[in-house]
Protein backbone atom coordinates (compact mmCIF):
# COMPACT_ATOMS: atom_id res chain seq x y z
CA UNK A 1 0.00 0.00 0.00
CA UNK A 2 1.14 3.52 -0.78
CA UNK A 3 1.96 5.78 2.17
CA UNK A 4 1.26 9.03 0.31
CA UNK A 5 -1.93 10.46 -1.15
CA UNK A 6 -3.26 13.56 -2.84
CA UNK A 7 -6.66 14.15 -1.25
CA UNK A 8 -9.61 16.42 -1.97
CA UNK A 9 -12.82 16.93 -0.02
CA UNK A 10 -15.90 18.17 -1.86
CA UNK A 11 -19.63 18.66 -1.57
CA UNK A 12 -21.91 18.11 -4.55
CA UNK A 13 -21.76 21.78 -5.56
CA UNK A 14 -17.96 21.73 -5.98
CA UNK A 15 -17.60 18.17 -7.24
CA UNK A 16 -17.14 19.07 -10.92
CA UNK A 17 -14.03 21.28 -10.62
CA UNK A 18 -12.67 19.00 -7.89
CA UNK A 19 -12.82 16.00 -10.21
CA UNK A 20 -11.00 17.97 -12.92
CA UNK A 21 -8.17 18.76 -10.51
CA UNK A 22 -8.03 15.18 -9.24
CA UNK A 23 -7.74 13.83 -12.79
CA UNK A 24 -4.92 16.31 -13.44
CA UNK A 25 -3.23 15.24 -10.20
CA UNK A 26 -3.41 11.61 -11.29
CA UNK A 27 -1.77 12.56 -14.58
CA UNK A 28 1.08 14.50 -12.95
CA UNK A 29 1.69 12.37 -9.82
CA UNK A 30 3.73 9.23 -9.39
CA UNK A 31 1.96 5.82 -9.30
CA UNK A 32 3.36 5.58 -5.74
CA UNK A 33 0.97 8.40 -4.72
CA UNK A 34 -2.75 7.65 -4.51
CA UNK A 35 -5.35 10.26 -5.52
CA UNK A 36 -8.55 10.33 -3.44
CA UNK A 37 -11.71 12.45 -3.55
CA UNK A 38 -13.79 12.41 -0.37
CA UNK A 39 -17.47 13.29 -0.75
CA UNK A 40 -18.90 15.26 2.17
CA UNK A 41 -22.47 14.88 0.87
CA UNK A 42 -24.45 12.00 -0.59
CA UNK A 43 -24.42 11.89 -4.37
CA UNK A 44 -27.26 10.15 -6.22
CA UNK A 45 -25.03 8.55 -8.86
CA UNK A 46 -22.12 7.91 -6.49
CA UNK A 47 -21.50 4.29 -7.54
CA UNK A 48 -21.47 5.16 -11.23
CA UNK A 49 -19.10 8.08 -10.67
CA UNK A 50 -16.83 5.96 -8.44
CA UNK A 51 -16.54 3.32 -11.18
CA UNK A 52 -15.87 5.96 -13.83
CA UNK A 53 -13.12 7.66 -11.79
CA UNK A 54 -11.56 4.30 -10.94
CA UNK A 55 -10.84 3.78 -14.65
CA UNK A 56 -8.61 6.89 -14.43
CA UNK A 57 -6.96 5.83 -11.17
CA UNK A 58 -8.86 8.21 -8.86
CA UNK A 59 -10.53 6.78 -5.75
CA UNK A 60 -13.92 8.31 -4.84
CA UNK A 61 -14.82 7.80 -1.17
CA UNK A 62 -18.13 8.46 0.58
CA UNK A 63 -16.96 10.28 3.72
CA UNK A 64 -20.36 11.72 4.63
CA UNK A 65 -20.86 9.83 7.88
CA UNK A 66 -17.23 10.08 8.99
CA UNK A 67 -17.19 13.85 8.47
CA UNK A 68 -20.54 14.21 10.20
CA UNK A 69 -19.11 12.35 13.20
CA UNK A 70 -16.08 14.67 13.30
CA UNK A 71 -17.70 17.98 12.38
CA UNK A 72 -21.43 17.50 12.91
CA UNK A 73 -21.67 19.43 16.17
CA UNK A 74 -19.85 22.42 14.71
CA UNK A 75 -21.93 22.18 11.56
CA UNK A 76 -25.05 22.76 13.61
CA UNK A 77 -23.67 25.54 15.80
CA UNK A 78 -20.76 27.44 14.26
CA UNK A 79 -21.15 26.77 10.52
CA UNK A 80 -24.88 27.57 10.27
CA UNK A 81 -24.90 26.93 6.53
CA UNK A 82 -22.23 29.56 5.85
CA UNK A 83 -19.17 27.33 6.07
CA UNK A 84 -19.23 23.99 4.28
CA UNK A 85 -18.13 20.83 6.05
CA UNK A 86 -15.83 20.16 3.09
CA UNK A 87 -13.95 23.41 3.81
CA UNK A 88 -13.19 22.42 7.41
CA UNK A 89 -12.54 18.75 6.61
CA UNK A 90 -8.80 19.26 6.09
CA UNK A 91 -8.55 19.69 9.86
CA UNK A 92 -9.82 16.15 10.55
CA UNK A 93 -8.38 14.21 7.60
CA UNK A 94 -6.28 12.05 9.91
CA UNK A 95 -9.51 10.68 11.40
CA UNK A 96 -10.99 9.97 7.95
CA UNK A 97 -8.19 8.65 5.75
CA UNK A 98 -6.89 5.07 5.89
CA UNK A 99 -4.01 4.61 8.35
CA UNK A 100 -1.44 3.72 5.68
CA UNK A 101 -1.26 7.35 4.53
CA UNK A 102 1.42 9.17 6.51
CA UNK A 103 2.37 11.80 3.90
CA UNK A 104 -0.83 13.66 3.01
CA UNK A 105 -1.10 16.27 0.23
CA UNK A 106 -4.36 18.18 0.57
CA UNK A 107 -5.67 20.28 -2.35
CA UNK A 108 -8.72 22.52 -2.69
CA UNK A 109 -11.01 21.67 -5.59
CA UNK A 110 -10.52 25.04 -7.31
CA UNK A 111 -6.93 24.18 -8.21
CA UNK A 112 -5.39 23.11 -11.49
CA UNK A 113 -2.30 20.92 -11.71
CA UNK A 114 -0.30 22.27 -14.64
CA UNK A 115 3.01 20.38 -14.36
CA UNK A 116 4.81 17.56 -12.58
CA UNK A 117 4.17 17.07 -8.85
CA UNK A 118 7.37 15.09 -8.30
CA UNK A 119 9.16 17.76 -6.26
CA UNK A 120 6.29 18.05 -3.80
CA UNK A 121 5.81 14.29 -3.62
CA UNK A 122 9.48 13.57 -3.00
CA UNK A 123 9.91 16.16 -0.24
CA UNK A 124 9.17 14.29 2.98
CA UNK A 125 7.43 16.23 5.75
CA UNK A 126 8.81 15.45 9.24
CA UNK A 127 6.47 14.47 12.06
CA UNK A 128 4.67 17.47 13.56
CA UNK A 129 5.39 19.70 10.56
CA UNK A 130 3.58 20.75 7.39
CA UNK A 131 4.23 22.50 4.07
CA UNK A 132 2.27 25.55 2.92
CA UNK A 133 2.84 28.56 0.64
CA UNK A 134 2.13 32.25 1.13
CA UNK A 135 -1.47 33.40 0.86
CA UNK A 136 -2.67 35.84 -1.81
CA UNK A 137 -2.86 38.57 0.85
CA UNK A 138 0.76 38.04 1.88
CA UNK A 139 1.90 38.26 -1.75
CA UNK A 140 -0.18 41.40 -2.27
CA UNK A 141 1.43 43.01 0.78
CA UNK A 142 4.88 41.95 -0.41
CA UNK A 143 4.34 43.60 -3.80
CA UNK A 144 2.82 46.70 -2.21
CA UNK A 145 5.11 47.30 0.76
CA UNK A 146 7.93 44.78 0.59
CA UNK A 147 6.71 43.23 3.85
CA UNK A 148 7.66 39.54 3.95
CA UNK A 149 4.77 37.78 5.70
CA UNK A 150 4.57 34.02 6.23
CA UNK A 151 0.76 34.06 6.44
CA UNK A 152 -0.05 30.95 4.42
CA UNK A 153 -2.92 29.73 2.29
CA UNK A 154 -4.66 26.53 3.39
CA UNK A 155 -5.76 25.45 -0.08
CA UNK A 156 -2.60 23.41 -0.71
CA UNK A 157 -0.98 21.63 2.22
CA UNK A 158 1.31 18.68 2.77
CA UNK A 159 1.54 17.30 6.27
CA UNK A 160 2.75 14.32 8.24
CA UNK A 161 -0.13 12.37 9.70
CA UNK A 162 1.60 12.24 13.08
CA UNK A 163 1.47 15.63 14.76
CA UNK A 164 -0.89 17.34 12.26
CA UNK A 165 -2.23 20.51 13.94
CA UNK A 166 -5.70 20.18 12.44
CA UNK A 167 -7.39 19.13 15.67
CA UNK A 168 -5.76 22.00 17.57
CA UNK A 169 -6.99 24.43 14.91
CA UNK A 170 -10.49 22.96 15.07
CA UNK A 171 -10.59 23.36 18.83
CA UNK A 172 -9.51 27.00 18.49
CA UNK A 173 -12.23 27.64 15.92
CA UNK A 174 -14.86 26.09 18.20
CA UNK A 175 -13.64 27.99 21.26
CA UNK A 176 -12.72 31.35 19.75
CA UNK A 177 -13.81 31.77 16.10
CA UNK A 178 -13.04 35.51 16.26
CA UNK A 179 -9.33 34.65 16.47
CA UNK A 180 -9.61 33.25 12.94
CA UNK A 181 -10.44 36.73 11.59
CA UNK A 182 -13.12 35.45 9.26
CA UNK A 183 -10.77 32.97 7.56
CA UNK A 184 -12.23 29.88 9.28
CA UNK A 185 -9.89 26.88 8.77
CA UNK A 186 -7.08 29.01 7.31
CA UNK A 187 -7.23 31.55 10.11
CA UNK A 188 -7.24 28.82 12.74
CA UNK A 189 -4.27 27.01 11.18
CA UNK A 190 -2.25 30.22 10.92
CA UNK A 191 -3.09 31.09 14.54
CA UNK A 192 -1.91 27.77 16.01
CA UNK A 193 0.88 26.78 13.61
CA UNK A 194 3.85 28.12 15.57
CA UNK A 195 7.07 26.47 14.39
CA UNK A 196 5.28 23.60 12.64
CA UNK A 197 5.04 25.57 9.37
CA UNK A 198 7.63 24.91 6.66
CA UNK A 199 7.15 27.55 3.98
CA UNK A 200 7.31 26.28 0.39
CA UNK A 201 7.51 28.00 -2.98
CA UNK A 202 4.37 29.52 -4.43
CA UNK A 203 4.89 27.36 -7.49
CA UNK A 204 2.92 24.78 -5.47
CA UNK A 205 0.04 27.16 -4.73
CA UNK A 206 -0.04 30.12 -7.07
CA UNK A 207 -2.99 32.54 -6.76
CA UNK A 208 -4.87 33.19 -10.00
CA UNK A 209 -4.83 36.95 -9.29
CA UNK A 210 -1.15 37.16 -10.33
CA UNK A 211 -1.17 34.89 -13.39
CA UNK A 212 -0.48 37.84 -15.69
CA UNK A 213 2.72 38.58 -13.74
CA UNK A 214 4.38 35.17 -14.03
CA UNK A 215 5.45 32.60 -16.60
CA UNK A 216 2.96 29.73 -16.38
CA UNK A 217 5.82 27.32 -17.15
CA UNK A 218 7.27 28.11 -13.70
CA UNK A 219 4.16 26.81 -11.90
CA UNK A 220 2.90 23.40 -10.81
CA UNK A 221 -0.39 24.21 -9.05
CA UNK A 222 -2.61 27.22 -9.79
CA UNK A 223 -5.26 28.13 -7.21
CA UNK A 224 -8.40 29.82 -8.56
CA UNK A 225 -9.49 31.22 -5.20
CA UNK A 226 -12.36 33.73 -5.07
CA UNK A 227 -14.70 34.52 -7.96
CA UNK A 228 -14.86 34.31 -10.91
CA UNK A 229 -13.89 30.69 -11.62
CA UNK A 230 -12.37 29.23 -14.79
CA UNK A 231 -15.09 26.59 -15.18
CA UNK A 232 -17.53 29.49 -15.74
CA UNK A 233 -15.53 31.06 -18.55
CA UNK A 234 -12.36 32.89 -19.56
CA UNK A 235 -11.76 35.97 -17.46
CA UNK A 236 -8.58 37.99 -17.01
CA UNK A 237 -5.89 37.08 -16.06
CA UNK A 238 -6.23 33.50 -17.39
CA UNK A 239 -6.68 32.40 -20.99
CA UNK A 240 -9.01 30.11 -22.93
CA UNK A 241 -6.63 27.23 -22.32
CA UNK A 242 -7.30 27.25 -18.58
CA UNK A 243 -11.08 27.28 -19.16
CA UNK A 244 -11.16 24.79 -22.02
CA UNK A 245 -10.15 21.85 -19.80
CA UNK A 246 -13.52 22.13 -18.04
CA UNK A 247 -15.40 22.26 -21.34
CA UNK A 248 -13.53 19.14 -22.43
CA UNK A 249 -14.38 17.36 -19.16
CA UNK A 250 -18.09 18.12 -19.57
CA UNK A 251 -17.94 16.53 -23.03
CA UNK A 252 -15.99 13.51 -21.80
CA UNK A 253 -18.92 11.82 -20.03
CA UNK A 254 -22.57 12.67 -19.23
CA UNK A 255 -21.96 12.12 -15.52
CA UNK A 256 -19.30 14.84 -15.44
CA UNK A 257 -21.60 17.19 -17.32
CA UNK A 258 -24.41 16.52 -14.83
CA UNK A 259 -22.18 17.71 -11.97
CA UNK A 260 -21.41 21.08 -13.59
CA UNK A 261 -22.98 24.12 -11.90
CA UNK A 262 -23.21 27.30 -13.97
CA UNK A 263 -23.75 30.95 -13.04
CA UNK A 264 -26.43 33.44 -14.04
CA UNK A 265 -26.20 35.40 -17.27
CA UNK A 266 -26.02 38.67 -15.32
CA UNK A 267 -23.09 37.52 -13.21
CA UNK A 268 -21.24 36.18 -16.22
CA UNK A 269 -21.78 39.48 -18.05
CA UNK A 270 -20.40 41.40 -15.07
CA UNK A 271 -17.32 39.19 -14.93
CA UNK A 272 -16.81 39.60 -18.68
CA UNK A 273 -17.03 43.39 -18.39
CA UNK A 274 -14.52 43.52 -15.52
CA UNK A 275 -12.25 41.08 -17.32
CA UNK A 276 -12.27 43.14 -20.53
CA UNK A 277 -11.32 46.30 -18.63
CA UNK A 278 -8.51 44.54 -16.77
CA UNK A 279 -7.18 42.92 -19.96
CA UNK A 280 -7.13 46.27 -21.80
CA UNK A 281 -5.39 47.96 -18.86
CA UNK A 282 -2.76 45.22 -18.77
CA UNK A 283 -2.22 45.48 -22.54
CA UNK A 284 -1.76 49.25 -22.34
CA UNK A 285 0.74 48.93 -19.50
CA UNK A 286 2.48 46.13 -21.43
CA UNK A 287 3.84 44.58 -18.24
CA UNK A 288 5.57 41.24 -18.56
CA UNK A 289 6.44 38.79 -15.77
CA UNK A 290 7.11 40.62 -12.52
CA UNK A 291 10.57 39.88 -11.06
CA UNK A 292 9.26 40.27 -7.50
CA UNK A 293 6.53 37.73 -8.13
CA UNK A 294 9.00 35.41 -9.82
CA UNK A 295 11.23 35.72 -6.74
CA UNK A 296 8.53 34.04 -4.64
CA UNK A 297 8.95 30.90 -6.70
CA UNK A 298 12.66 30.39 -5.99
CA UNK A 299 14.76 30.67 -2.87
CA UNK A 300 15.55 28.81 0.32
CA UNK A 301 12.45 26.61 0.35
CA UNK A 302 12.03 22.99 1.37
CA UNK A 303 10.55 22.51 -2.09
Amino acid sequence: MNNQCVVYVTDVEYSFPTILSALQARKFASPATDVCVLMSEHLDNFDELKALLATSGVDLIDATEALQDSLGKLDGSHFQGRISVSTMAKLVLCEILPANYTQIIYLDGDTQIVSDLGGLENAVVPEGRFFAARDYTAIHDFLDTGKNSHYFNAGVLKFHRKGWIGQEALELFARNPEACEGKHDQGALNYVCGSSLILVSNRWNFPKQFLHLVNMSALSIVHYMAHPKPWHGTFFPWTDRESQVYVDLRKAHPIYNSLYRGISFDRKALYKYRSMRARIKHAIEANGPNPRVQSLLVGDYAV
